[in-house]
């Protein structure tokens, strides 16, 4: 079990560059089919500094992306093998382009130890808060994981 006294913990700051191929990969997989997202040109054609990010950049360097913080939660007890996506949400600050730097930190916010019927399990909220170079608040990413019983 997870010790309550990680409620509140915080875990980073972890730092990522925002690439223009991973901002072209992330709009095709979620059909974004608008030229700024794709060419430099067309994006800066719109009055745009670069290619803008989709929405669900923040997962790209979110819990699932990011080896150190997979590594933190292990040593909490919340390794990657017992753990399984419960929900998701992000709420927007300020916009994020290709050439951005990400500056991130997640604190956890919440832990709840629950009973099924396989035996007990945790859930465990984390916000993960994105800044990007010039200290502005840009995404916050809110993230449950369940974590199954060892």
């Amino acid at each position: 079990m997870i010790s309550a006294d990680t409620l509140g913990r915080s875990f980073g700051p972890y730092t990522y560059t925002v690439e223009r191929e991973r901002v072209r990969l992330l709009a095709a997989a979620v059909g974004e089919l608008a030229p700024a997202y794709h060419d430099l040109a067309a994006a800066r054609a719109a009055g745009l500094p670069d290619l803008p990010a989709p929405p669900t950049l923040a997962t790209c360097y979110g819990l699932w992306a990011n080896p150190a913080l997979l590594a933190d939660l292990a040593a909490l007890g919340a390794p990657l093998p017992r753990l399984l996506h419960g929900e998701q949400s992000y709420s927007y600050h300020a916009p994020v382009f290709a050439g951005d730097t990400l500056r991130s930190t997640t604190t956890v916010v919440g832990l709840e130890q629950k009973r099924g019927q396989s035996g007990p399990f945790e859930l465990l909220t984390l916000e993960t808060r994105l800044h990007n170079q010039r200290g502005e608040l840009a995404i916050v990413d809110r993230l449950v994981v369940v974590v199954r019983g060892g």
